[in-house]
């Protein structure tokens, strides 16, 4: 687990590995560092010398001999908001970019849970106090995923705090395991009906997201104004008459 978030902080398997075996030795030589992580000798040196341009490692020459020691834990989070940094600063040059090719994707398909986030991470960034969007529940098999259920409260916690709105339709059977996901939440109305109900839907602004999460998440957001404007209305009618 620690190791797979440091790569996502940017580092390399080879120096997520380099770095946590110095956190856990503390100032060590080469040798000990190959021993300890099972690399090969020219892959420790090279994390090494990565990690030392990161800033993230430092050492210390004894003669002829290098101890290297991990810095504070902390120095990380210093290293991605320096990655981030350097990502705003061409940022406006890269929607320039974007304009100037004059592409527009009218439906995209998102994978995993890193693109679910993307998907719903838009609802939060296009969306303004007080709006309001609409929900049809996940298949009630997808609803015994822990992990799923995890996804779906953290983000109705920072939707309701942004003051977002939203509706939602969910079928009786499953209101004990989804109440978890939006229980205690403000700016959230959810109805539970027995008859049929699309699966997986959610239809906010022009768009709406379709999911699917049976062995790994996935999303497809199509953005379609007369589409959007039928499900809206179609939500709106079940909604109103249950």
């Amino acid at each position: 687990m620690q190791e797979k978030t440091l790569q996502d902080l940017g580092l390399t398997k080879a120096e997520a590995k380099t770095y946590l075996a110095l956190l856990e030795l503390g100032p060590s030589r080469t040798g000990i560092l190959i021993e300890k992580t099972k690399l090969q000798s020219s892959t420790i040196y090279n994390s090494l010398n990565a990690l030392i341009e990161k800033g993230i490692i430092t050492f210390i020459q004894e003669g002829k001999i290098k101890r290297y020691q991990a810095e504070p834990p902390e120095t990380l989070l210093k290293f991605h908001e320096e990655k981030k940094n350097n990502y705003l600063k061409i940022l406006s040059s890269l929607k320039q970019k974007q304009n100037i090719s004059g592409t527009k994707q009218n439906a995209k398909m998102l994978k995993g849970v890193k693109g679910l986030q993307v998907a719903y991470s838009d609802i939060l960034e296009t969306m303004k106090k007080g709006e309001e969007y609409y929900f049809f529940q996940m298949n009630q098999e997808n609803l015994f995923n822990e992990e799923l259920i995890t996804f779906f409260r953290n983000y109705h916690i920072k939707r309701a705090e942004k003051g977002i709105k939203v509706k939602g339709l969910a079928m009786k059977e499953t209101k004990e395991k989804t109440t978890q996901i939006w229980e205690n939440l403000k700016n959230t109305k959810v109805k539970y009906v027995e008859d049929f109900l699309p699966t997986g839907l959610v239809v906010y602004k022009n768009k709406i997201i379709l999911i699917e999460w049976e062995h790994s998440p996935m999303a497809v957001v199509i953005e379609s104004k007369v589409l959007s404007n039928s499900y809206k209305q179609f939500f709106l009618d079940k909604w109103n008459k249950t």
